[in-house]
């Protein structure tokens, strides 16, 4: 600082700022060494409670001993048994009329493990034509009319079949099946 000149007084007369220059430095170094200890302390906590490990593991690896080959297949075979499902439904409808009684030939068969619920569509436009209630295994629908009259005509169709659990009603899955409505006038 040059001589006779006040603290905090410029030359030409005006004022500066009343913190010394060092005093912003003693800050600024304290503010960087909190911000790199809450760095250091997050980090820290992220390793401790992020960082589980392996989780501990037992067992031999492979089948029981005494195990056939034949009873694997078969035990593999329950699994995949106990989630699947059969459809059936006629791939061809044939209809006198757009009012008549059309042969659906819809069954939920003995095997199933599934209440069903079938939804016939219009391919083309999306229009739903019929659905089913709730059908039982080893239950079917011989026969019945379409819930839309329909024009003469050939229409491509999908049957949608959702399964639903016997006890809790509720949805297992779905599949479908591509089917032909024939409305001869």
């Amino acid at each position: 600082m040059p001589y006779g000149i006040p603290y905090g007084a410029r030359p030409d007369g005006g004022q500066v700022a009343s913190e010394r220059p060092g005093k912003k430095r003693h800050r600024a170094r304290w503010a960087i060494a909190i911000l790199l200890s809450l760095c250091i302390a997050a980090a820290l906590l992220f390793s401790l409670f992020d960082c589980k490990g392996p989780s501990k593991r037992a067992g031999i690896s492979g089948s029981l001993a005494g195990k056939t080959p034949e009873e694997i297949q078969s035990e593999l075979d329950r699994i995949v048994d106990d989630g699947m499902f059969s459809i059936s439904i006629a791939s061809t409808v044939q209809m006198a009329s757009g009012t008549s009684p059309a042969e659906l030939r819809i069954e939920n068969v003995p095997g199933n493990r599934y209440l069903m619920r079938v939804v016939i569509t219009r391919d083309d436009t999306k229009e739903q034509l019929y659905e089913t209630d709730l059908i039982e295994p080893n239950f079917h629908i011989q026969q019945d009319t379409l819930d839309v009259v329909l024009p003469a005509g050939s229409y491509p169709c999908t049957a949608t079949f959702y399964a639903y659990d016997m006890e809790t009603e509720e949805q297992a899955g779905q599949a479908a099946a591509r089917m032909t409505v024939n409305v001869a006038s």
